[in-house]
């Protein structure tokens, strides 16, 4: 069904923090969608909060104005330190030289291609001063997927750091028909600029008189992210002034308030839009000082907050695991640091529990969105880290959260799964140059499509179940997989885990956990099997039971899903890697299955141990065996004659 179906009035059935706190109520309001500004749900009626600043670049001038001669940044492992007054004079500079010398003008795009660092600030300041659209990119990607990236939006500056510069970019660089000027950064190359031409030394005098700036709404776009999906070509949301500026007050309240004395710690990286939106932005917003570190080291980490005085920060989850276990943690003095806030997954009591004796938070909060509305569009009070342990919470202050079925009809009645959908102050434009994507996803009615399952209980707390394209159908049974994978982490000695489906004859799927041990823990699959046994219904307990060193997920973190269908443990690394993987293969397996008839090689039924025996044996079927798995793989063997599986 495209979005653009909507069916009926939507009331929005998860709660808010508004609706918990009369001084959130109090600071939100219903506004409208302006018409004739590329919006896709335009004239629709959200939540904002009402004392909202006008633009991004007018925070960094009230920064300025206020706080001068306090410190700003301070940029990990370099070591600079730069003041507000110092940023606003770098920022004034490349803006004008970016408007006059270099053609850059409201509406063009600047490519960020550099890890955090000044370079990285300056220009995405500078950037949206000018009324243009910083367009962080992700590093991790193929120098074919940066280029890609970059044409789409057609982008007509970057900086580019040089260590990328030698390793993909310069490579790629005739591809990149859309951009004038490359900016690299501390080095030269051919066909490029030092960035310290934007930067360095005093402007003209003329320029006193014509400072580079731009009447800049705060429905203007502001940034493109592009959606870190595990599989196909990744989407450019178009993130306006009013979603960053929203998204940077939400996360103040769920931290129960951020001032100017708060100083932040922005561990991930600042391609992503948890960096941007939940550590960079809310530090703007306040005028507190903000630790940039190019690249996350746990060590590292505790090091800064105890030298830096961090108070607040917003990580992924395995980052502050990383941290609390880290062998030097009680050496260093992380008192500071009182409100904490992290997404990704839902939190396991464990975890919960370990954040609260390491750090005593006063805010220890669990909340994300999609990257379509920005980045916090749920969070879960502290008060129900434990109680509600793995709900996503409440809507924010300035969202409304609903399900919907397949038709578009709202879904109202508590318990009951649908697709979650997200509305407010924080919900982007739309795709970048993607009208049949936009179509498919954002609604007019302003609620944007998440292609989540969820559910919401009789509370008003939104549970998310699983990525709709994820779900695993066990003969017949729905069953999904972030639920599994909860009840997982539940257990002491599981670092990381992920759940998929694998191609079954007799099922149709069956589930597969892939698992990580925590150091220097011994995990049995029998043992982890009577921990799922505890915890879950027959039908949601996995069959396969496969441990490994690591998982492998995309540089956003999200795992990616479909390398583990046919993942066996280490065994590709063996000498023999077919008889290794079938060997892994049948260990994963319960006692119970291993003389079932689990694999099918044409019309011929074969049971997992008399496939080992005839492979190891040599016989005829034994290397026909070996050649389809060195084909197929030993998932080849397992699936079903069916469309969805070819």
């Amino acid at each position: 069904m495209g979005a653009w179906n909507v069916s009926g009035p939507v009331t929005g059935m998860a709660r808010s923090w508004r609706d918990i706190d009369a001084r959130l109520l109090a600071a939100v309001e219903r506004i409208e969608v302006p018409h004739g500004r590329g919006i896709a749900h335009e004239g629709a009626q959200l939540w904002a909060y009402r004392d909202r600043p006008a633009n991004v670049a007018a925070l960094l001038q009230a920064n300025v104005q206020r706080r001068p001669d306090a410190e700003a940044y301070v940029f990990h492992p370099s070591g600079l330190r730069l003041t507000w007054r110092e940023v606003g004079q770098a920022v004034a500079r490349a803006a004008w030289r970016l408007r006059h010398e270099h053609g850059f003008a409201k509406g063009d795009r600047l490519c960020l291609l550099t890890l955090g660092c000044p370079e990285y600030i300056i220009s995405y300041l500078a950037a949206v001063t000018l009324g243009g659209i910083a367009v962080p990119v992700n590093l991790g990607l193929t120098a074919e997927g940066i280029a890609a990236q970059v044409n789409k939006v057609k982008a007509r500056c970057l900086v580019v750091s040089p260590e990328l510069w030698q390793a993909k970019l310069s490579g790629v660089r005739q591809q990149l028909t859309s951009v004038a000027k490359l900016f690299l950064i501390g080095a030269d190359a051919p066909s490029t600029l030092r960035f310290s031409t934007l930067t360095d030394g005093e402007l003209p005098a003329a320029a006193a008189a014509s400072p580079a700036a731009e009447a800049i709404d705060e429905w203007d776009v502001c940034a493109i992210s592009f959606t870190s999906g595990t599989t196909g070509v990744p989407k450019g949301t178009m993130a306006l002034h009013i979603n960053a500026m929203g998204c940077a007050q939400a996360i103040s309240d769920a931290a129960q308030g951020l001032s100017a004395l708060d100083v932040n710690l922005c561990m991930p990286p600042l391609y992503h839009n948890t960096a941007v939106y939940t550590n960079f932005m809310p530090s703007l917003l306040h005028g507190g000082r903000c630790v940039v570190m190019a690249a996350f080291n746990p060590l590292e980490a505790l090091q800064l907050i105890a030298r830096e005085g961090v108070s607040w920060a917003v990580a992924a989850p395995i980052m502050l695991w990383m941290m609390m276990n880290h062998a030097d943690f009680e050496r260093y003095d992380t008192s500071s640091l009182k409100k904490i806030l992290f997404g990704g997954h839902a939190a396991s009591e464990t975890f919960i529990n370990q954040l609260q004796r390491a750090f005593s938070p006063l805010a220890m909060v669990n909340g994300g969105s999609v990257s379509e509305s920005t980045a916090l569009g749920f969070a879960l009070p502290t008060e129900d880290a434990i109680r509600k342990i793995t709900s996503c919470g409440l809507a924010t202050a300035n969202t409304e959260i609903a399900l919907f079925d397949d038709a578009g009809n709202e879904i109202t009645t508590p318990g009951v799964i649908g697709e979650v959908a997200y509305k407010g102050q924080q919900t982007n434009a739309g795709y970048w140059d993607e009208p049949g994507k936009t179509a498919e996803v954002f609604r007019r009615d302003g609620y944007v499509l998440s292609g989540d399952w969820a559910r919401i209980d009789d509370e008003g707390y939104l549970w998310l179940l699983d990525r709709k394209k994820d779900m695993v159908v066990r003969g017949g049974q729905n069953v999904y997989c972030i639920e599994v994978e909860n009840k997982l982490y539940l257990h002491p000695k599981v670092l990381s885990a992920a759940v998929v489906g694998v191609p079954d004859h007799v099922f149709a799927e069956r589930l597969k956990a892939v698992v990580v041990v925590k150091p220097g823990q011994t995990l049995l699959a029998d043992e982890l099997r009577a921990h799922c046994a505890r915890h879950l219904a027959a039908y949601e307990q996995p069959e396969y039971i496969v441990f490994v060193s690591a998982i492998g997920t995309n540089a956003a973190g999200k795992t990616l899903k479909p390398l583990l269908v046919d993942r066996w443990g280490e065994a590709e690394a063996a000498a023999d890697a077919v008889g290794a993987k079938l060997q892994a293969h049948c260990d994963s397996l319960p006692a119970a299955l291993h003389d079932k008839p689990h694999f099918k090689l044409g019309d011929e039924a074969i049971t997992p141990r008399q496939a080992l025996a005839e492979l190891q044996g040599g016989t005829a079927l034994g290397s026909a065996l070996r050649e389809a798995i060195a084909a197929r793989g030993v998932v080849g063997l397992l699936k079903p004659n069916e469309a969805r599986f070819r």
